[in-house]
């Protein structure tokens, strides 16, 4: 792994305007492009082993490699790497995410002729959506309700996050993994800042809206200390490989799973709330189980990166796609 660390003047020093064309023209190339279909998928029950009970692995970010995330994702749905990025960077992230996050919750924002690095949309985000001006406003306001915001908006900011990517190694791992190229997501690059209190989010697989024809791997990074007792929410978790689709009966919407369903019908991997550091990586497939950590004490604010990498020729289109 490099020591290469990301500093706010390396973001402030870069160019918006080729930043901006540049995630506009990652964002063009998927315009056009479909999925395979029936994909080889990565994961298949027939061709599995027996998933063992009530246990996420563990490992230094000095141990990863293609071949261990895969056997983790196969096995066990998820793998945590310890210390995958410096904490420093961390700390540059948290503060671009407060930037970012505080230009988009202002409906105003894009239509004002002062963008920077912390706000400046392609061009073409608005044209790639399905449903163009409704899909993008409808997405917009349900980040800015939910204390977050897309990383494609902040190209800068994006750009710098697939700088770090690659100097740890990323962009190679995802690869290898994935066995072909990788896309991104516009949807599901996310810069997420805890609202307070916390509500009860719903149990899901993301699966369930992208659908599940397609081969992924999410990398989530925690920018803070967070989970378990630690006063700032981390994720809850299911820790058994999925195969499908959990039962949407009695949950809140068609794409969620009920706490009923999710504390009766998990015997031996009850839900547990892994602890986090800044920097380390919680990878995990669209069939894991999760939701924002839920209790009524939370006193501290969760700074986190959400990217999820596709199959170049296996993705969710729903997701609008964008070339890495």
């Amino acid at each position: 792994m490099t020591a290469f660390e990301l500093t706010t003047e390396h973001i402030e020093q870069r160019n918006t305007a080729t930043d901006c064309a540049r995630m506009g023209t990652r964002i063009e190339e998927y315009r056009t492009r479909e999925a395979r279909d029936n994909p080889e998928l990565l994961i298949r029950a027939e061709a599995s082993l027996a998933a063992p009970a009530g246990e996420i692995p563990e490992i230094a970010a000095q141990e990863l490699d293609a071949g261990i995330l895969g056997e983790a994702i196969k096995r066990h749905g998820a793998l945590i790497v310890r210390g995958m990025f410096p904490a420093a960077s961390m700390a540059t992230l948290r503060q671009a995410a407060d930037k970012v996050i505080d230009a988009c919750a202002d409906p105003e924002a894009d239509k004002t002729a002062a963008r920077g690095h912390y706000f400046n949309p392609p061009n073409n985000l608005r044209s790639i959506m399905p449903n163009k001006d409704r899909e993008l406003g409808n997405t917009r306001n349900f980040h800015r309700t939910s204390g977050s915001a897309m990383c494609v908006e902040a190209p800068s900011v994006a750009e710098s996050l697939l700088e770090l990517y690659e100097q740890h190694g990323l962009k190679e791992l995802v690869t290898q993994y994935l066995g072909e190229a990788p896309c991104l997501s516009v949807k599901k690059w996310v810069l997420r800042r805890s609202l307070l209190p916390v509500a009860e989010a719903g149990w899901h697989q993301d699966g369930a809206f992208m659908g599940t024809d397609i081969n992924t791997i999410n990398m989530w990074i925690p920018l803070n200390e967070c989970g378990g007792t630690t006063g700032a929410p981390g994720m809850d978790v299911v820790p058994q490989r999925l195969y499908g689709i959990a039962s949407a009966e009695g949950a809140q919407f068609e794409w969620s799973v009920s706490d009923s369903h999710v504390q009766g019908d998990f015997a031996g991997n009850e839900p547990t709330a892994p602890v986090f550091q800044a920097g380390d990586a919680f990878f995990f497939d669209h069939l894991f189980l999760h939701r924002t950590q839920y209790r009524t004490d939370f006193t501290r604010t969760r700074y986190a990166i959400e990217t999820w990498f596709f199959g170049a020729t296996a993705f969710p289109k729903n997701q609008i796609p964008l070339a890495w």
